[in-house]
């Protein structure tokens, strides 16, 4: 999925619209349950699961850091598969 995708799931999930990827998701209106609901959904999209302390982490809070986590998730879970 590339970023253009990811913000169209940001948009769908929150109700906003997303005009710059780098932006905090805080100052585009998203709120705490819009946050919840975002991150369960790309766990479900991704097959992936989020630890909700990262989102304390500003890099991360916005739809090009949430895209990035979820790409390192990806990354890691096919590095641990593939030792196994």
């Amino acid at each position: 999925m590339d970023q253009s995708q990811f913000d169209q799931l940001v948009e769908e999930i929150c109700a906003v619209q997303v005009t710059d990827s780098e932006m905090p998701l805080v100052d585009l209106g998203v709120d705490s349950l819009h946050t919840v609901a975002l991150v369960m959904a790309v766990e479900d999209r991704f097959a992936v699961e989020l630890d909700p302390d990262v989102l304390a982490d500003l890099s991360l809070t916005s739809s090009a850091g949430l895209l990035k986590l979820v790409h390192e998730q990806l990354a890691t879970g096919a590095n641990a598969s593939a030792g196994s």
